[in-house]
């Protein structure tokens, strides 16, 4: 009877959640549409520049290099694929962590800010701020340093790179290219390492943390 009384109250607070997402996104749509004079053009130039990103302009995400080499009878496939993955991790995500919704949140906001075509700072700046939700993870974690030091270090090299290159003329795209490739490539390192920790805490908080023997051998155990 609990059982199902729970499973109830889930689904409701579910269909209460969609239905308040689904007023308020629509409620908000109408006010733009109000505020534009009754013209629904503001689609096409917020969604519709995002999804078919027609511009080209260097940032630090790794899309306008990405498709500023590619020829142009492919884009459409390319791009398709690109946008999707910004859907396909979250069903994986929420069945693999179900009970830690805020973990949900952060892994996608931080593969949003990895894979938005036109990427800013400010993408970065909620999964940044969420990450002292984290702290009891840190212990688990295996790469953190490195993480943090190539982050530090790539942001540093940002502007000078942007400034041989535009500036000076010193250098050419591929320089800047190098440093937003590899500031993408330590961000996905970071969301996979405190995924991954999450997974070796769950396993110690089940398991205990002991090392266990078996015919008088420690084991090593291994998460997949």
């Amino acid at each position: 009877s609990s059982g199902i009384n729970a499973e109830y109250g889930n689904k409701e607070k579910a269909v209460a959640g969609i239905s308040t997402f689904t007023i308020s996104f629509l409620f908000l749509h109408y006010l733009s549409y109000l505020s534009t004079g009754g013209n629904w053009s503001y689609i096409q130039s917020v969604y519709g520049f995002i999804l078919t990103v027609p511009d080209y302009t260097p940032n630090i995400g790794a899309a306008w290099y990405f498709f500023s080499e590619m020829f142009s009878h492919f884009t459409v496939l390319f791009l398709s694929v690109y946008q999707l993955n910004l859907l396909l991790y979250s069903v994986p995500l929420s069945l693999k962590f179900p009970s830690s919704p805020p973990l949900v949140i952060f892994s996608l906001f931080m593969v949003m800010a990895l894979f938005k075509p036109y990427t800013c700072v400010g993408d970065y700046v909620v999964p940044y701020a969420m990450l002292p939700l984290w702290l009891h993870l840190f212990k688990y974690l295996q790469q953190f340093y490195v993480i943090v030091t190539a982050t530090v270090v790539l942001t540093l090299l940002w502007p000078v790179l942007w400034y041989l290159w535009v500036h000076c003329l010193n250098a050419n795209s591929n320089f800047y290219f190098a440093v937003t490739l590899a500031f993408v490539l330590f961000q996905s390192f970071l969301l996979s390492d405190i995924l991954y920790a999450k997974m070796r805490r769950d396993y110690a908080m089940k398991n205990g943390t002991e090392v266990k023997k078996i015919d008088g051998e420690d084991t090593v155990v291994t998460l997949n």
